[in-house]
């Protein structure tokens, strides 16, 4: 696609002032165009160039550009966004850039290579096309509190203060997230035979800021076509080339098959813990988990049919603690011998409550309550609906311990049992909605019991960052499941001063480092790395101590944060060092043989009856052979 600049864009302007993800709410449940456009404008430059380093062709530069933003709106409504989308939108153009440059390579008859120059000058490299893909590469593999702060600040021009202000954080912490995302990224193009000095560095992340202008007709064409996408209307004719839209579709189906990842998941807080129901998440948008299972590779094979329609996920949220094992989600789990109990007595300004992504259409909601022997069924209270999510109307009252309200298909966004006082503890067997689309059911309830009695100051991250592993729970259940397992239903989650390790698995608890996590709060990741360890429970004493690390890794970084890290170093790796080698290892053999081979791997390892003999059985070739395999891959 290739358009002429205009002098200013012809679109509706939005409140600076509002976030991205404030100003994506807005455009998804409204459609507003200036919203959309207001994301587009803050990092539309960003994007375009992300596309310029990886394309030769204006052309296929806007192209990207139109697909990526397309995607975005799209996604829009689909996951709950961090503050800001700029490395999401960094990482998705730049994935889809490279793909364009090797189709394009593909369909050359000859190969055009530039010869390798022969000066020293940082300055002179920082031009080159090949550095700044190193750079993107490199940049991509950064944790997302280091990311963030060098792409607003050095790719897109923001200062301190608005970068600050942009990401919710204060200018020191911003200043400090930048030498480290400096340091880092330093390091890693050290490992790749680059070193530049700080000021090459800067010059390299800085340079062409001021070219960066988005064309005014790209930017009022793509802003245009995101509404009437968002809207489910067809595109008008010259909106979008037919090769953005082709190009659209490739990254929503890359991404789909092979990503799933929890992004940004900041949950409306409830008055004391919440759990949160689990969905496979991906890099671009969200596929619930609560869908019926299906066997990997099988969701690619039917793509072409109509795809059935998904579940909405659910959230529990309430003011009463669980009493024991008898954990929140056991109240949508479609399983009657299960139940939520709480610690205390209720009393009326206590509230259990399920809060839905999106509203649907209800038409009744069934509660009972107590156990099988009728004990501990409530006495007296409502049922309650909410359109909103903040006003509550009755639907209900009980009666012998039930209640059943009709709400005659209106749209329903959160249903809660509000008890009055009772004399035992609140016991909630079973809620069950008829709604429309249906509700996604807990197929693996989960609890993390928090304990920051330790660090209190660490209260509020430890339930944001729970409700992310409870979100993610069923994508490591589903990697590591196995015939006749039944995962964990409550993990406890304890924040200590003096841990032996920044978050380790111990006797199926989770001890958390409150000094690292206080300085890195946003490294959810190896708290998933170490959840996984609880689910793996290996008991064999055959199991390789690097498999069992480099399993963890592969759900952490390939599952949960993929993108999180680059290809290995193809001089040094092995697929028994370090943990993460091992990942990828493992993600190799994943694509290349079975997408089932890390599950059938874990099925052995749970079973102790790992053998070296296990890869011939898995794939016919020995692991010496795999391993010179996968090399012979990272030198490609």
């Amino acid at each position: 696609m290739s358009v002429n600049r205009l002098n200013e864009p012809e679109v509706p302007t939005a409140d600076s002032k509002l976030s991205d993800r404030e100003l994506l709410l807005r455009f998804q449940a409204r459609n507003d165009e200036a919203a959309f456009a207001a994301v587009l404008q803050r990092h539309g430059p960003m994007v375009l160039r992300a596309c310029r380093r990886v394309l030769d062709r204006t052309e296929d530069a806007e192209d990207v550009f139109q697909a990526t933003f397309l995607v975005l709106a799209r996604k829009a409504g689909t996951v709950t966004w961090r503050e800001s989308v700029g490395t999401w939108l960094h990482e998705a153009a730049n994935r889809l850039a490279r793909d364009v440059r090797r189709r394009h390579a593909r369909r050359q008859v000859r190969e055009a290579r530039r010869p390798a120059r022969e000066s020293s000058d940082a300055l002179t490299e920082v031009s080159s096309r090949e550095l700044l893909t190193i750079l993107d590469d490199e940049m991509a593999g950064l944790p997302e509190e280091c990311r963030a702060p060098l792409l607003l600040c050095c790719l897109e021009g923001m200062s301190g203060d608005e970068a600050a202000d942009h990401l919710g954080c204060s200018p020191s912490t911003l200043k400090r997230r930048l030498r480290q995302g400096r340091e880092l990224l330093q390091a890693r193009l050290a490992r790749r035979g680059i070193a530049l000095s700080v000021a090459g560095l800067t010059t390299l992340l800085t340079g062409g800021i001021a070219a960066a202008s988005v064309p005014a007709e790209l930017a009022t064409m793509t802003t245009r076509a995101a509404v009437l996408y968002n809207a489910g209307a067809p595109l008008t004719p010259g909106l979008v080339s037919p090769a953005a839209v082709s190009l659209m579709r490739r990254l929503v189906a890359t991404v789909s098959a092979k990503v799933k990842i929890a992004i940004g998941l900041f949950v409306l807080g409830g008055l004391c813990a919440i759990a949160v129901v689990s969905e496979k998440w991906n890099a671009i948008g969200g596929k619930p988990a609560n869908e019926d299972v299906r066997a990997p590779g099988e969701a690619a094979a039917t793509a072409a049919s109509k795809p059935a329609k998904p579940s909405i996920p659910v959230t529990v949220e309430t003011s009463l603690r669980t009493n024991a094992g008898q954990i929140r989600q056991f109240v949508f789990d479609g399983d009657p011998t299960t139940a939520f109990a709480s610690a205390t007595n209720p009393g009326p300004a206590d509230h259990f409550t399920l809060v839905f992504d999106r509203a649907v259409a209800v038409r009744s909601v069934d509660v009972r309550t107590g156990g099988g022997n009728g004990g501990w069924a409530l006495a007296g209270g409502r049922l309650e609906a909410s359109a909103d999510g903040a006003v509550f109307e009755p639907l209900a009252q009980f009666a012998g311990g039930t209640a059943r309200g009709d709400a005659g298909g209106r749209k329903v966004i959160a249903v809660r049992v509000r008890p009055v006082a009772q004399q035992h503890p609140l016991m909630i067997s079973e809620i069950a909605i008829d709604s429309e689309p249906a509700l996604g059911r807990f197929r693996y309830p989960i609890e993390f019991a928090v304990d920051t009695s330790a660090a209190p100051e660490m209260a509020q991250w430890a339930e944001r960052t729970t409700r992310v592993c409870e979100r993610f729970y069923p994508a490591i259940v589903d990697e590591l499941a196995a015939d006749g397992f039944r995962p964990p239903t409550l993990i406890p989650f304890i924040v200590r001063r003096d841990p032996a390790a920044l978050v380790a698995a111990s006797r199926g608890r989770l001890i958390v480092s409150a000094g690292y996590f206080d300085a890195n709060p946003h490294d959810v990741g190896a708290v998933v790395h170490a959840a996984s360890y609880i689910v793996q429970a290996y008991h064999g004493r055959a199991t390789p101590d690097w498999l069992v690390q480099g399993v963890a890794d592969y759900i952490r970084f390939f599952k949960f944060e993929p993108g999180a890290i680059g290809p290995p170093d193809p001089g040094t790796a092995r697929y028994d060092g370090d943990s993460k080698e091992t990942a990828a290892f493992l993600a190799y053999l994943v694509d290349s043989y079975d997408p089932t081979f890390v599950r059938r791997l874990n099925a052995a390892l749970r079973e102790g009856r790992y053998t070296d003999d296990l890869w011939v059985s898995l794939t016919g070739k020995s692991l010496r052979e795999l391993g010179e395999e996968w090399h012979r891959s990272l030198r490609r």
